[in-house]
């Protein structure tokens, strides 16, 4: 059966950033509109969700909700309640998710280096939302390649 990936520290650092994306507001209390930049980013991590989650299940079985377990962590801090944005995550997830079970339908090396790839496409955009969107957040050093 296949195992937790082995990379950690990339997962551990995808995880600290998506829960770091809660979006920030301006010093004067008022709320910002995010960018186009954001509503692309948010919606392309909803989607790498939704690919390794797929990888898991094909891997694991349905009771391992490990990716889908930080999809829901990030809609309940980017979109809590319902509406448009919330709409665009949970669609971008299940399209990953139908993505990632057409080109993953078993459980072998090609799919565990896609999820470890997905892992990091994940990090790099919880990074670039954290950069963008969050005036003064430090981030993690860079991965190691």
């Amino acid at each position: 059966m296949y195992q937790q990936v082995p990379h950690r520290r990339v997962l551990l650092a995808l995880s600290l950033l998506v829960l770091a994306l809660v979006p920030a507001l301006p010093a004067n209390g008022q709320s910002r509109m995010p960018s186009q930049d954001y509503f692309r980013d948010v919606t392309a991590l909803a989607e790498v969700l939704g690919k390794a989650h797929a990888i898991r299940v094909a891997c694991n079985g349905r009771n391992d909700q490990y990716w889908r377990s930080y999809m829901l962590r990030l809609l309940e801090l980017e979109a809590p309640y319902q509406g448009g944005l919330r709409r665009s995550l949970v669609n971008g997830f299940n399209a990953g998710f139908s993505w990632g079970s057409d080109l993953h339908p078993d459980c072998d090396g090609n799919a565990k280096t896609a999820e470890q790839a997905y892992a990091e496409t994940g990090r790099d955009l919880s990074a670039r939302l954290v950069q963008l969107n969050i005036p003064g957040a430090s981030l993690p050093p860079p991965r190691e390649r």
